[in-house]
């Protein structure tokens, strides 16, 4: 009887031994709020945006996503204090390609942008375009050139910020034409579109289509590679005869070195929300073309089209080399 009760006591031993080298069970990314920095102003596509896919990836995760707004520098603020960020998954950005494929090319910024990033989640492809006040003179874009050419340096134009692809459209425009405009950087196209109906720019090279499908705006051209559905009678840059269209897309990033079980939950939780209402009323709002490509295939595209990005600047002299290296 001692025996077996001597037996009892040691195996009861043996077990609270091994729970107790065991330490408590993992919990269940994520156990508290994500933070989610948006890296342009308010009220735009970017910012409305990621606040839809946000309410229907919270629903997934169980755990609010809180929208912190970090704009500036055409999304390179928020981009640089996220870089700055420990990668445990409870911070990230929603963000643009063109923070990390185009305005380091052309200016330098404070992280690397293939090095300090873990892409998560890219889901939407944007529209852009050319666009003016209702009662401008201008109702095509050659009534526009005409004028730029005969008024060199009068015509002022905003955008979300030097570097965005908005601006660089703008750019390329002027270099085919041989005009001169003036360019007037915001922090966001929709701050951007208050400047021109309030009489402060000429004209807007806007990421936020919303006015321009309604008709609040008098759009001269879109910047997409077709046409727009919301805007059938509008003609593209490509259409012009200008080799350039904007193909940026909206994403989610983390810092670099974040867990890949962590990425898993957010790529699972974000492309189930690229199907849900709040996303999807956003995006017919604004003109966004919806998108599922998860963290590796996004990865790849950042790769693949760094040196495509170099190629354009450098044949259109718009650069001699990458003012930022990428890693």
């Amino acid at each position: 009887m001692k025996n077996a009760w001597k037996r009892v006591v040691f195996c009861a031993f043996v077990l609270c031994l091994a729970i107790g080298l065991a330490g408590p069970a993992q919990a269940e990314y994520p156990e508290k709020q994500i933070t989610t920095y948006v890296v342009f102003a308010p009220g735009g596509s970017m910012d409305s945006s990621a606040r839809g896919m946000a309410a229907g990836a919270e629903k997934i995760l169980g755990q609010p996503m809180v929208i912190v707004t970090k704009d500036g520098g055409a999304g390179t603020v928020g981009l640089s204090v996220l870089a700055g960020d420990k990668p445990d998954g409870y911070t990230i950005a929603a963000a643009t390609s063109t923070g990390i494929l185009r305005i380091p090319l052309r200016r330098k910024v404070p992280y690397k942008p293939l090095a300090d990033f873990t892409p998560i989640y890219a889901y939407a492809a944007v529209a852009s375009a050319t666009v003016v006040r209702p009662d401008s003179q201008f109702d095509t874009m050659q009534d526009l050139i005409d004028y730029a050419k005969k008024n060199p340096g009068k015509i002022k134009y905003g955008t979300a910020g030097a570097g965005s692809p908005m601006h660089l459209v703008m750019e390329v425009i002027a270099m085919e034409e041989g005009i001169q405009w003036t360019h007037i950087p915001f922090k966001g196209s929709s701050p951007a579109e208050t400047a021109l109906l309030g009489g402060h720019v000429d004209v807007v090279s806007t990421g936020d289509m919303d006015k321009a499908i309604s008709g609040q705006l008098k759009t001269l051209c879109v910047h997409t590679k077709d046409r727009m559905e919301q805007l059938p009678e509008v003609p593209t840059t490509l259409e012009l005869g200008y080799d350039y269209f904007n193909d940026t897309l909206f994403a989610f990033y983390g810092p670099a070195g974040m867990d890949p079980e962590k990425v898993k939950a957010l790529e699972s939780a974000f492309a189930q929300a690229v199907d849900m209402k709040p996303f999807r009323k956003v995006a017919e709002q604004f003109g966004l073309v919806p998108m599922k490509m998860g963290s590796e295939e996004y990865t790849q595209f950042l790769e693949e089209s760094w040196p495509k990005q170099v190629k354009l600047l450098k044949d259109l002299n718009l650069i001699e080399e990458a003012a930022t290296e990428p890693r």
